[in-house]
């Protein structure tokens, strides 16, 4: 195990880029597969998928939770053939968390009757606690790619790659991660957003929107 990361997690992983850098690469330059659109398609894929999907089960992890990623083998067949068609439909495949033990429970005895009850400070305070570890665990994956996004536009300003697939591929990469953040963060479904939103709606209205709302044209190609 590398990193907290089992052997058949590593195989997920990596069936995940596989198929996604295949499936970019044809929906961006054709059935015919370009060497420089996987350059491009690859950079983009592993920065602002895989780095996405790590950081919720590192994050995870770290408040004691099992966290592994599992491919969508659908999902990715999925990816592949719309991608022939002209446009893409992914479901590449999740981070599964669950706790390995319950949380402690903490009880009181009851003056009345004798018994133990749940004391309900501790579970209020329990509550806040999971209801904590949750925000940040959803929180983590679309931070990175904000993080990613925000590299990836000092790179393109600088010039340090200017010109030739190393420039294409930063601005891939630029528009794959600040899309896949804005995307993550629409407070719907079963999307990072939605968590977020119900855990503390000023968080989201501090993150959340404003790279929606920077996404938003780019996306359009408004900018």
């Amino acid at each position: 195990m590398m990193l907290g990361i089992s052997v058949t997690e590593l195989r997920d992983l990596v069936i995940s880029l596989i198929a996604l850098v295949i499936a970019f690469s044809v929906l961006f330059g054709g059935a015919v597969l370009d060497m420089n659109m996987i350059i491009v398609s690859t950079l983009g894929v592993a920065s602002g998928f895989l780095l996405h999907e790590l950081a919720h089960k590192f994050t995870a992890q770290h408040f004691g939770y099992l966290a592994e990623y599992r491919a969508n083998l659908w999902g990715l067949g999925l990816a592949v053939a719309s991608a022939f068609a002209g446009l893409l439909i992914a479901a590449p495949g999740a981070v599964m968390i669950s706790r390995s033990r319950p949380p402690v429970q903490s009880y009181i005895q009851d003056s009345i009757y004798g018994s133990a009850v749940p004391d309900p400070f501790h579970q209020e305070e329990l509550a806040s606690q999971l209801k904590r570890e949750m925000l940040l665990i959803s929180l983590a994956g679309p931070m990175t790619n904000i993080v990613l996004a925000a590299i990836f536009f000092i790179l393109g300003m600088s010039g340090l790659a200017d010109g030739g697939v190393w420039a294409q591929a930063i601005t891939f990469a630029l528009f794959i991660n600040l899309i896949l953040a804005a995307f993550n963060m629409l407070p719907f479904g079963p999307l990072d957003g939605k968590k977020i939103f119900d855990s503390d709606r000023r968080v989201w209205a501090l993150v959340g929107l404003p790279v929606i709302l920077i996404a938003l044209p780019i996306y359009l190609g408004i900018i």
